[in-house]
């Protein structure tokens, strides 16, 4: 039965097999199995090649084929799982290298072992994992061994460990746990050619966007405007340049040089977040962050938080008694920490939810725009939508539905709806009812805002 359903297709120069059935590639058996075929070339590989060149072949190689096995359609599920297989692949990947090199001193230059320190770096924060203080602490390690306190600027367009390390502070500053696994990876190659474009100073350089401490624990620290910072400056300015002139050149249709073989889309949506990250103005907390000690309820999903906004309010002090902690509050919205436990129903990146503090009285509606996982907790960063969502009938000519209302229903005013994926699409008006039974024409403002499970759009009230 195996043979009927089952083929296998090699990677000729790696000789890898990812095996395919008839729902197509098994894209994390090929991680595994890549990892470990290229693992296995550090021991028994190219006689006629020496440990330097199959360590850096093997690690550009193996780098090439997660791009190659990236899922073509993504969900929070096959996101989690592929994430999980490629992360920890590129550790035992990374593993191997240093225990290598520990065998024969010398033997992988330095540059080899600090690439693939950095691309650990970029698959944690992929795989949405907390900063690796030891990693961190070990490139600062090999940083810090090759320049001594008299230099006072490093770039990325020759010195090899320089590189490396800013390549990791570049990645640590995209935001990769926030874009889509086609977008990170165009984003990375975005990286590769900006390389020579981003550099460190050890003095305060305006609009340095990140610090990083080398004698401490080394992780990039976002820097306020107006910050007093002692150690290095990651300095993008030159890079945000760059990036506008890929922004015009593919506005006039034209692919720059390196960058033929990335997705256009993926390639545009690529340079229009890492302009925005690193532009002079990125982007800003809005209000104040508050700490705070008490529970959370999270519930996720479009149907669940509406099924929620149906019931009365005291059900919301019932439930509120979450498996969360809050660990800070704001305006905008909640950070918040839970031990990692099958029981618990942990969000994804996108997904909306909606969120109640111990007593509480309100269901709030957000959209999770951070997750982060350790060995022992998971951490989320909540966007609020709304502290105060309500219900109303709308209808669109066709039917009659419920819908979520972010906002007062006035006259003259504006408003957000929140429905399920798809259904606000149509560019007509469409009628609300609101308090008094009064009916409401509502008219779209712009285009709709696709999330995971719902459309958010802004409607004028006439």
């Amino acid at each position: 039965m195996a043979e009927q359903n089952m083929n296998t297709h090699p990677d000729r120069e790696s000789g890898v097999f990812i095996e395919k059935n008839d729902k197509g590639i098994d894209r994390i058996a090929g991680v595994i199995s890549t990892a470990k075929t290229y693992i296995a070339t550090l021991h028994g590989g190219d006689p006629m090649l020496s440990l330097e060149d199959r360590a850096s072949r093997a690690l550009e190689k193996f780098l090439d084929t997660l791009e190659t096995l990236c899922p073509d359609e993504e969900t929070g599920s096959d996101r989690l799982r592929w994430t999980a297989a490629a992360y920890q692949s590129m550790r035992d990947f990374f593993e191997a290298l240093c225990a290598a090199d520990r065998a024969e001193p010398g033997s992988i230059p330095v540059a080899v072992l600090a690439r693939a320190g950095a691309e650990t770096i970029r698959w944690g924060l992929v795989n949405r994992h907390a900063p690796d203080t030891r990693l961190w602490a070990w490139l600062g390690d090999l940083f810090t061994s090759d320049y001594s306190e008299a230099v006072q600027q490093v770039r990325g367009e020759s010195e090899a460990v320089a590189r490396e390390y800013l390549r990791a502070i570049a990645y640590h500053a995209a935001v990769l746990d926030q874009q889509t696994l086609k977008a990170g990876f165009a984003v990375a190659r975005l990286i590769v050619r900006l390389l020579p474009d981003l550099f460190m100073v050890r003095e305060h350089v305006e609009g340095a966007l990140y610090g990083v401490d080398v004698a401490q624990r080394g992780i990039p620290v976002r820097l306020a405007k107006s910050a007093s910072f002692t150690g290095w400056w990651f300095v993008t300015a030159e890079a945000v340049d760059k990036l506008s002139e890929i922004h015009n050149s593919l506005t006039l249709g034209r692919t720059p040089d390196g960058l033929e073989h990335v997705d256009a889309k993926e390639l545009y949506a690529a340079v229009t977040h890492l302009r925005r990250q690193w532009s002079f103005n990125p982007p800003l907390r809005r209000h104040r962050r508050y700490p705070l000690n008490a529970r959370l309820c999270v519930v996720r999903g479009y149907e669940q938080a509406m099924n929620l906004l149906d019931d009365d309010s005291t059900e919301a002090i019932a439930v509120g008694m979450g498996t969360w902690h809050i660990t800070d509050m704001s305006l905008g919205g909640v950070g918040a920490i839970t031990p990692r436990s099958i029981k618990v129903n942990v969000p994804t990146a996108g997904d909306l939810v909606a969120f109640c503090p111990e007593e509480g009285t309100q269901w709030h509606i957000g959209v999770v725009r951070r997750l982060r996982t350790t060995k022992s907790h998971v951490e989320i960063g909540i966007a609020t939508l709304s502290v105060s969502p309500e219900l109303a009938r709308v209808d669109d000519g066709h039917r009659q539905r419920e819908l979520c209302v972010c906002d007062p229903v006035r006259r003259g005013g504006a408003i957000r709806l929140v429905a399920p994926a798809g259904t606000l699409e149509n560019d007509d008006p469409i009628f609300a009812m609101g308090k008094n039974a009064v009916v409401h024409k509502l008219r779209p403002v712009g285009d709709a805002l696709k999330g995971k499970s719902f459309d958010l759009r802004i409607y004028h009230v006439s």
